[in-house]
């Protein structure tokens, strides 16, 4: 006999039989293909779905738009709206004018100032005097919260 291209079927040299094995070999590369293409699949079947729902929305609301409003009154909303912007604009002007001059190094300049200041008044605290009253503090709020405690256990 002539042996076959099938993958699954063997030929047996000693008698003129062909026999297939019980299930064919599945590597786990196959079921990683078969489970990308399957996610494939239903992620384009998502996106057309949305593009549909977008557009069927879209004309929806553009024939609500053209049916509720005459193109007058569309353009007094426009008009509206860009007078709106202007205002804006001027508003962001009419604050930056404000500063007189000032620009961003005259900023930075009064935060460096700002920082060495900090940073002497940093240089002269009394770190041990803050540590005692602290600690004073806190021994003080515990002795008050404890006989807060005893108090509130004595009242009927």
């Amino acid at each position: 006999m002539v042996p076959t291209k099938f993958k699954y079927y063997i030929m047996l040299d000693t008698a003129d039989e062909m026999w297939t094995p019980k299930e064919p070999v599945q590597t786990r590369f196959d079921v990683i293909r078969t489970v990308s293409s399957v996610i494939t699949a239903v992620s384009l079947l998502v996106m057309v779905i949305s593009m549909f729902v977008a557009g069927a929305y879209t004309v929806t609301t553009v024939s609500k738009l053209q049916s509720t409003y005459h193109p007058e009154r569309l353009a007094n909303i426009i008009g509206d709206a860009s007078e709106t912007m202007h205002t804006i604009h001027q508003t962001t002007t009419m604050l930056k004018s404000g500063r007189h001059g000032e620009t961003m190094l005259d900023d930075v300049h009064r935060l460096i100032h700002a920082v060495e200041s900090l940073s002497t008044a940093l240089q002269h605290l009394q770190v041990q005097q803050l540590l005692t009253e602290s600690s004073s503090w806190r021994t003080m709020t515990s002795e008050f919260v404890g006989k807060l405690k005893h108090g509130l256990a004595d009242t009927p």
